[in-house]
C-alpha cells in the first residue's frame, strides 16, 4: 500500500471553476449501484461522531441536537468500504478518520436550513427573502422544494454518498488541527486556504494545519472521492455533486450520478 508524501500539495482551485447548481446533473437510476444499501460506519470499522445529534452542547453553532439527526452515521455500502480503505492508508501516520456527518434525513436538512435562514434574517434585518436564502445557502442546501422523485431537489447528504470528515489520533482520539472547525464556513474553511497562505509567505511548509489538511485530502482522494473545494471536510463519491466536481476538475469526468435520494435506514 502506498505511503503518502507530505510534500504533496493540495491544488489551488478558483471558485468559478466549480460553481453551479449540482442538482442539474443527471442521475442514472438504471445503474446497479442505484439501490445500494446504507450501512452504519462502525460495521466497517470507521469511527464517527454524529455532530448534529450531539446532546452535550458541543456542536457549534447549534449547541443542541437538531430535529431529525440520526445518532449513528450511515453511508452507502461502497462509500463506507472506501473509507475503511482510507483508514488503512492512514495507519502509518497514526491517524484515522472520524466522520461527523453522512446520510442526512430531510428533517435534519430542514432543521439546518431553518437555523441558517434565521441567522441570516438576524444578521441582515433590512434584507429580503432572496438575500437571506443566498446567505443561508452558503451553509446548507435548501430542502423546501424537496420531492423524492425529482433529482433537481436532492441535497447531497440525502443520498448517503456525501461525508464530512476530520482526522484524529488513532491512539489518543485527539482531533488533528485542520485549521478550522466543522460548520464554520469562512475563508479558512476553503480546502486550499493554507496552500495560498504558504504561497504568500504567511506560513511555513511545516505548519501543522497545512500538513494535516494535506494528509486528509490525499488519503481520501486516493480512494477516488472528490472534495468540495469550498470546505475542507466535505467529500463525495457517486452523487450529483461528485459528478459536477469531476466535470470541473478531472479530464475523465463521470457522465451521471449513480446515487440519489434514499429513505432513512
Amino acid at each position: 500500500m502506498p505511503v503518502l508524501d507530505f510534500a504533496y500539495e493540495i491544488p489551488i482551485i478558483e471558485p468559478a471553476l466549480y460553481a453551479g447548481n449540482y442538482t442539474a446533473v443527471p442521475v442514472d437510476m438504471a445503474d446497479p449501484r442505484w439501490n445500494e444499501a446504507l450501512v452504519r460506519l462502525d460495521s466497517v470499522g470507521v469511527a464517527y461522531d454524529s455532530y448534529h445529534a450531539r446532546k452535550d452542547g458541543t456542536n457549534w453553532p447549534y449547541c443542541r441536537p437538531l430535529a431529525g439527526a440520526l445518532p449513528d452515521v450511515w453511508l452507502r455500502a461502497s462509500v463506507a468500504a472506501m473509507l475503511a480503505r482510507v483508514n488503512d492508508r492512514l495507519k502509518p501516520f497514526g491517524a484515522e478518520l472520524v466522520v461527523l456527518d453522512g446520510y442526512r434525513t430531510l428533517a435534519c436538512q430542514r432543521a439546518l436550513w431553518d437555523f441558517f435562514y434565521t441567522q441570516a434574517v438576524h444578521a441582515a434585518p433590512p434584507g429580503t427573502p432572496s438575500i437571506w436564502r443566498k446567505m443561508a445557502a452558503r451553509h446548507a442546501a435548501d430542502p423546501r422544494d424537496f420531492k423524492d422523485d425529482d433529482p433537481t431537489t436532492w441535497p447531497a447528504h440525502s443520498t448517503g454518498a456525501a461525508a464530512d470528515i476530520f482526522l484524529r489520533d488513532r491512539h489518543s482520539g485527539a482531533y488533528y488541527d485542520l485549521g478550522g472547525r466543522f460548520e464554520d464556513v469562512n475563508d479558512s474553511a476553503v480546502t486550499d486556504h493554507f496552500e495560498r497562505q504558504l504561497a504568500a509567505g504567511v506560513i511555513s511548509a511545516s505548519d501543522p494545519r497545512l500538513r494535516n489538511r494535506r494528509l486528509l485530502y490525499w488519503a481520501v482522494r486516493a480512494e477516488n472521492f472528490e472534495n468540495d473545494p469550498a470546505v475542507f471536510w466535505h467529500y463525495d463519491w457517486g452523487d450529483q455533486l461528485y459528478v459536477q466536481l469531476t466535470r470541473a476538475l478531472r479530464p475523465d469526468p463521470a457522465n451521471a450520478a449513480w446515487y440519489g435520494y434514499v429513505s432513512p435506514p
